[in-house]
């Protein structure tokens, strides 16, 4: 990055920002939800898979989903 000379800190071991992203993880859970079984998607398993430490993060997604008419909720945690 600009600016960043022989002792600037060097970024902490892990997933960089942009694989944290929102957006790459709502194509991740895309592509969760076109694999999961008869179109049926448990959002605790799909938070685990994506390891995703805050579930709000998956309901972000899922709320979003929802407003556009791309998924709907079975149950609390079924998709």
């Amino acid at each position: 990055a600009a600016g960043l000379g022989p002792g600037a800190p060097t970024p902490p071991p892990g997933p960089s920002c942009h694989e944290k992203s929102l957006g790459l993880l709502a194509v991740k859970f895309v592509s969760l939800l076109q694999e999961a079984r008869n179109g049926l998607l448990d959002l605790k398993r799909a938070s685990d898979n994506l390891a995703v430490r805050q579930k709000r993060r998956i309901y972000d997604i899922t709320n979003v989903l929802k407003g556009v008419g791309l998924i709907e909720k079975k149950t609390k945690n079924i998709i």
